[in-house]
């Protein structure tokens, strides 16, 4: 590294030593046959175990029903596990029959979402890839996801208000270049919902 004088001194990274590693490669813990549909598999909400220990759990899903019939904002936010364990089509169904108005979620959720959507599989092995040196270091989806980034920004450089933001920018990207489960994309139908809401 080497120091570069900006209103004090700074470090600047050296990239020309990072390596990168095709995700191609990568073995994926989870993949697309972990997507749960609606209707089809039995959610752990529906289990009375769950709710006999969690029974704040049913007071909050009568304040989401109240905000809903009152026509209040419900905003959820959340991490990358949510869509590890499969369930961004629990939350497209919560979006479309409006009791989400908006998502905010995590870089992780954001990755894995992306992942998804272009390789049908995401969430490398943690152990194994912190000791190999690999972790988080997938080429696609890092040239990609920043990609998709860049060109939202710059999408409309002449009206400076309606640059797209993060989310907005990886859903163009996800439906424009039409990855292959980009349908089932989280980021891809949370722009579509609520564009035609």
């Amino acid at each position: 590294m080497k120091k570069k004088n900006f209103k004090g001194n700074l470090l600047e990274f050296d990239f020309a030593r990072i390596r990168t590693f095709s995700v191609q490669d990568r073995k994926n813990l989870v993949t697309r046959k972990n997507i749960l549909i609606p209707k089809k598999y039995r959610t752990p909400v529906e289990n009375s175990l769950v709710l006999s220990q969690n029974p704040e759990f049913e007071e909050l899903a009568e304040r989401i029903r109240q905000a809903k019939r009152k026509h209040r904002p419900i905003i959820w936010s959340l991490g990358g596990h949510v869509i590890k364990a499969g369930l961004s089509r629990y939350l497209i169904e919560l979006m479309k029959s409006g009791f989400v108005q908006h998502l905010a979620g995590n870089g992780a959720v954001s990755i894995h979402d992306f992942e998804l959507a272009y390789l049908g599989g995401t969430s490398e092995d943690v152990t194994s890839a912190l000791e190999d040196g690999s972790f988080g270091m997938w080429e696609e989806t890092g040239r990609w996801m920043n990609q998709a980034i860049r060109n939202g920004w710059l999408k409309r450089s002449q009206r400076r208000s309606q640059r797209l933001g993060y989310g907005k920018s990886l859903a163009v990207y996800i439906t424009t270049v039409q990855f292959r489960l980009s349908k089932k994309s989280l980021h891809a139908k949370n722009t579509t919902i609520f564009e035609n809401s």
